[in-house]
C-alpha cells in the first residue's frame, strides 16, 4: 500500500453470533478489530484485522485469538486468480477420487465445456484414453512425486481430439498428507502436425509422392526385425523402367517426369494399402515391401502393377523389368543383393528378344566378305 496509516489508528467491530449452532459455552460474541500498522520494508501499511471469540457467560469470560487475516493475503489470492485466468493453458485440480474440483478458464477453452459441467466428473473422462492414461499418470506422480511434460490426447466435451503436454503434482495439506492433484495442461497441435508434416516430407520423394530411399532402408530394418520375431515372411520387389533414358533424350525431362509419375501411380494402385510401403528407389527404380508375402504373391502383385502401367508407358516404348527375392538369414543386405540380379537377368532376357534379327541373307554375304 503506498498511504500510510498511523500506529494508534483503530477501527472497533462488535459481531453477535447466532445461536443456531450449539455451543457448550453458551452464546458467544466475536470482536473484529482492525490495526492499520506498518509491515512493509518500505513503510507503508497494511490492515490487520485481529478477530477475537469471547464467551458471555462468566465463567468462560477468557478471550482467544480466532482469526488474523491481512489484506495482503487476499490481494495475494486475488493476483495468483487472475493470473490462472488470464493463461490459456488448463488448469484443474482434482480430490484424491479423481473427481475435478477447479477447472479453470483455460480448461473451459480447451476442453469446451463450462466450470459448472465440469466440477465433480472425473478427469479421466478428458483423456482419450480414458482410464488407462489416468492410472498411467498416478503411476508415474506416485513414483515420482510430479510428473513433468507427459505427451497425450486429451478428447473435448464435443468430441475433438488435441495433442498436449500435461504437468502434475500432488496437493497436500499442513501435515503433508496428500489431499488432490493439480494439472496444467498445453496445447500442442499445432506443433505435433508441424513435426508430422515435416517428418512426412522429408521420407517423401517429391515427383512421385512415394517414399524416398532414406525411408526405405529404415521400413525395411523395422520390417525385418518384426519378420523375424513374429516368424513371418517379408518379400520385395525391385522394378526398373527399360529405355527411360531414351524417353528423356528424344522427349525432354519434362515427359520423362510424366512418365515416372505415372508408373508410381500403378505401383500404388497395384498394393495393399496400409499393409506394403511402395519407395522410389532412384532415378527410375522403384522397390515394393511386402509384409507377411511369399515370393510367389509379390510375383503376381509385380506382374499386377506391370499391367496397370502398361497404358501410360508403352507408349513411349517402355517396359519393366522386376526381381523378387524373400528375406532369409542371410539379411536385408542380401536380400537387395537377391532381388537386384534377378532384376538384371530380366532385363537382359528383354534386351535380348527385343534385339533386331538380322535377314539371313545379309549374314550370308558379310561372312563372304
Amino acid at each position: 500500500m503506498s498511504a500510510r496509516w498511523p500506529l494508534s489508528t483503530n477501527v472497533k467491530k462488535h459481531y453477535r453470533l447466532g445461536t443456531n449452532r450449539p455451543s457448550p459455552h453458551g452464546p458467544r460474541d466475536l470482536d473484529s478489530t482492525q490495526v492499520f500498522s506498518p509491515c512493509h520494508a518500505d513503510g507503508s501499511s497494511g490492515i490487520i484485522e485481529t478477530m477475537t471469540l469471547t464467551a458471555t457467560a462468566p465463567e468462560q469470560s477468557l478471550k482467544h485469538p480466532f482469526v488474523h487475516l491481512s489484506t495482503d493475503f487476499i490481494r495475494a489470492k486475488e493476483y495468483l486468480e487472475a493470473i490462472v485466468s488470464a493463461i490459456s493453458d488448463a488448469v484443474c485440480t482434482t480430490d484424491l477420487q479423481g473427481n475435478l474440483i477447479y477447472f479453470s478458464p483455460g480448461a473451459e477453452a480447451l476442453l469446451r465445456m463450462r466450470a459448472e459441467e465440469a466440477i465433480g466428473v472425473a478427469a479421466h473422462h478428458f483423456y482419450a484414453e480414458g482410464r488407462a492414461e489416468a492410472d498411467k499418470i498416478a503411476d508415474i506422480l506416485h513414483r515420482r512425486g510430479s510428473v513433468q511434460n507427459h505427451e497425450l490426447l486429451l478428447k473435448t466435451a464435443d468430441g475433438r481430439l488435441i495433442h498436449a503436454t500435461l504437468c502434475a503434482s500432488l496437493l497436500r495439506d499442513r501435515t503433508g498428507r496428500v489431499i488432490g492433484t493439480l494439472s496444467i495442461a498445453k496445447d500442442i497441435t499445432g506443433r505435433v502436425e508441424l513435426e508430422n508434416r515435416l517428418r512426412e516430407l522429408s521420407i517423401t520423394d517429391n515427383l512421385t509422392g512415394l517414399y524416398n530411399q532414406r525411408h526405405f532402408h529404415e521400413r525395411l530394418a523395422q520390417e525385418a526385425s518384426r519378420a523375424r520375431r513374429q516368424g513371418e515372411n517379408l518379400s520385395l520387389i525391385l522394378m526398373d523402367l527399360d529405355n527411360f533414358k531414351r524417353v528423356n533424350d528424344t522427349w525432354g525431362h519434362w515427359e520423362g517426369d510424366r512418365m515416372l509419375k505415372a508408373f508410381a501411380g500403378a505401383v500404388a494402385q497395384g498394393i495393399r494399402k496400409e499393409v506394403d510401403a511402395a519407395f522410389r528407389y532412384g532415378g527410375d527404380e522403384f522397390v515394393v515391401l511386402f509384409p507377411g508375402l511369399a515370393g510367389r504373391a509379390a510375383d503376381k502383385v509385380a506382374r499386377r502393377i506391370v499391367a496397370l502401367a502398361r497404358a501410360s508407358i508403352a507408349a513411349r516404348g517402355i517396359g519393366c523389368s522386376y526381381g523378387v527375392a524373400t528375406l532369409a538369414r542371410g539379411g536385408t543386405a542380401d536380400l537387395i543383393r537377391k532381388a537386384d540380379r534377378r532384376m538384371f537377368a530380366m532385363k537382359s532376357l528383354h534386351r535380348e528378344t527385343a534385339a533386331p534379327r538380322r535377314p539371313v541373307s545379309s549374314l550370308a554375304g558379310s561372312r563372304g566378305v
